[in-house]
């Protein structure tokens, strides 16, 4: 009797336990039996997670190598003599079988099926492969590959499988095992098919360089390599992932699901928002310009007017909100609390649509007022969908450069009834989107680089305490900067259901660098991507001019000053700036200054001599000139 056969290999760290479930799931509905090579450690994690699923064998690692290729020399081996029909092979380093098994890549009399190839005669370090070793112009990658009985029924297969010697190293597996399990396929005769059309795919490795086409074409299986490559590659190679992954999410919304949620756990969050182009504009323009309902139900909008007299302010951008809303607003008095009430009945909003809070201390701004004040509102579980604003002055900075930031936040989040619709129909239509920011404000500020400031210490400490578990960006993160934002309360729920104290904040008016709010204004995403929700950034047409312009002035300006146009040869040239002696200098002495401020908020007036004195003798250049 005919037994079809699927070896699926779980290898270290390359997946999520939503993926794997989703694989295993699938191949053994399509499937006799399914083979699970996995680490020997995870043996009761993985019985737990399969327990379901009788035709599931578990198998651990039995030593060496524990690759992909490594799993499947093993499971192979193991089941010499007990192959009697197709067979595939998979595993945890890609998301598969996307659409479900397919029948005819169980069922094929001859050959081999693959979801995609490497083109060797692209590839400028193969291209000389094919007439020097007999190898085909294609060779197939192993990751989702279906076997037909009459491959595996010769001897020849075995042979292969017995030498082959995977050692974990990814290329050296590569030149080693898959370009000649190609070879072998040709030589003897074995036709490979793919499932994404060979027409569509011009580049050496289009399950990387060409994902999008791959998926819209059909592809049956996404690599985890495709997140995890340098944004800069993404740049240089023109990769559509965002291509692939909007497709997926309408052909295959459990399968795009387990890619969110692996992106989100183990890709940092700059490079996915940056390869996955998590960024749109959003225009006044909606698909439905009457449409008043949305199945997210009421907008909860989180106000806080510390400064109460801009309630008339507030009054525009909520008269733009076209859905139905209930206002939650904080301010600093009771007689500030009254005259926002009578200011609400005058406008007419109705009793039971909201309410009026003063806070209970002047300590943390409009991060306590939120996560402290509308905590059981929030965690009450009444509203799928909020906006946070509040009456930004940053008093830091000059009213010019303070009213402008407020501009970028205002206009990227409550331009207009239009804008707001398109933004409601976004977070309707992808359920995943947990948070929606501005991007990172530039113009008269110097974030970008170095937006951790003095925070990223303090707030890796607090991702330990509170079970946050994703990576953090290395300079820029991706960050509710202004903290204005709508969000999903589900996303946001470890924000609330942390128990902060109002004594975690710096005292008035010592609101600084590394204090408590400055560490959640860059935490608010970190805790969004642990829920395994996306962040995605808009801009208004106007605003996403205006900021362009000036971020492409600043690039070339900076770029200009390094000796290649190639970005990787800038990079080295950097790189080497920054291990400069008095670079570093520099540095160190920053982050003392900014742990001392930290610790002491008071000492600021006496620790500007220092500052001073730092920056004119050991800054690059004698420090940036002050306007």
């Amino acid at each position: 009797m005919t037994q079809t056969t699927a070896i699926y290999v779980i290898a270290q760290g390359l997946n999520h336990p939503l993926a794997i479930e989703t694989s295993v799931r699938r191949l053994s509905a399509g499937y006799d039996r399914v083979l699970v090579i996995h680490e020997p450690s995870e043996t009761e994690r993985f019985t737990t997670l399969f327990s379901e699923i009788e035709n599931a064998t578990l198998t651990p690692f039995s030593g060496g190598a524990q690759s992909p290729l490594a799993g499947y020399k093993q499971a192979l081996l193991a089941l010499k003599g007990d192959l009697s029909g197709p067979v595939i092979l998979t595993g945890s380093h890609v998301f598969a079988p996307i659409g479900g098994v397919d029948s005819a890549l169980a069922q094929q009399a001859q050959g081999a099926v693959s979801s995609y190839w490497h083109d060797l005669t692209l590839d400028s370090r193969l291209k000389d492969l094919p007439a020097k070793k007999g190898m085909p112009d294609r060779v197939p990658y192993l990751d989702y590959i279906a076997l037909s009985p009459a491959i595996v029924a010769e001897p020849a297969f075995w042979t292969f499988w017995e030498r082959a010697a995977p050692n974990g190293q990814t290329w050296e597996e590569f030149e080693d095992i898959v370009l000649p399990f190609g070879k072998f396929l040709a030589d003897n005769g074995h036709k490979v098919e793919y499932s994404t059309g060979d027409t569509l795919l011009e580049t050496a490795d289009p399950r990387l360089y060409e994902v999008h086409k791959m998926i819209q074409g059909g592809g049956t299986a996404l690599p985890t390599a495709g997140l995890l490559l340098d944004p800069v590659l993404d740049d240089l190679n023109a990769i559509d992932l965002k291509g692939a992954l909007d497709h997926l999410r309408h052909a295959d919304p459990e399968i795009y699901a387990a890619v969110i949620r692996y992106a989100t756990r183990h890709v940092k969050m700059r490079e996915f928002t940056t390869a996955a182009d998590q960024y749109e504009i959003v225009t006044d323009h909606p698909a439905d310009p009457a449409k008043t309902e949305w199945d997210l139900g009421t907008v909860a909008v989180f106000i806080h007017a510390f400064y109460a007299e801009m309630m008339p302010e507030f009054w525009e951008l909520i008269e733009r909100i076209p859905a139905n809303a209930d206002l939650f607003i904080t301010t600093a008095t009771e007689d500030n609390a009254e005259g926002i009430r009578a200011f609400l009945a005058e406008k007419g909003w109705p009793e039971g649509g909201g309410e009026v809070r003063v806070v209970e201390q002047n300590r943390g701004r409009d991060m306590s007022s939120l996560f402290i004040t509308w905590r059981d509102i929030v965690l009450d579980g009444g509203y799928e969908v909020a906006l946070r604003l509040h009456s930004k002055r940053t008093p830091q900075v000059s009213r010019q450069v303070g009213n402008s930031f407020r501009d970028h936040l205002f206009d990227n989040l409550v331009n207009s009834s239009g804008h707001v619709r398109n933004i409601l129909d976004r977070m309707e239509a992808e359920p995943d989107v947990g948070l929606i920011i501005p991007p990172v404000v530039h113009i008269g500020f110097g974030t970008l680089g170095h937006a951790w400031y003095n925070n990223k210490e303090v707030l890796h400490d607090l991702c330990k305490e509170m079970s946050v578990d994703v990576p953090l960006d290395d300079f820029t993160p991706v960050a509710a900067y202004g903290t204005m934002y709508w969000f999903r309360p589900k996303a946001l729920a470890k924000m609330f259901e942390w128990r902060w104290k109002w004594e975690d904040y710096n005292p008035e008016p010592h609101h600084i660098d590394g204090g408590l709010a400055h560490v959640q204004e860059r935490l608010i995403g970190y805790c969004v991507q642990d829920k395994g929700y996306r962040i995605l950034q808009v801009m208004t047409p106007t605003q996403a001019a205006r900021s362009y312009a000036k971020l492409e002035y600043k690039l070339q300006l900076l770029v200009s000053f390094l000796g290649s146009h190639s970005i990787y040869d800038q990079r080295l040239e950097m790189a080497a700036a920054h291990d400069n002696m008095r670079v570093g200098m520099y540095r160190r002495a920053r982050m003392v200054y900014g742990r001392i401020l930290r610790k002491y908020p008071a000492s600021r007036a006496m620790l500007r001599p220092f500052k001073t004195f730092a920056v004119k003798v050991l800054a690059p250049g004698g420090g940036d000139p002050q306007p």
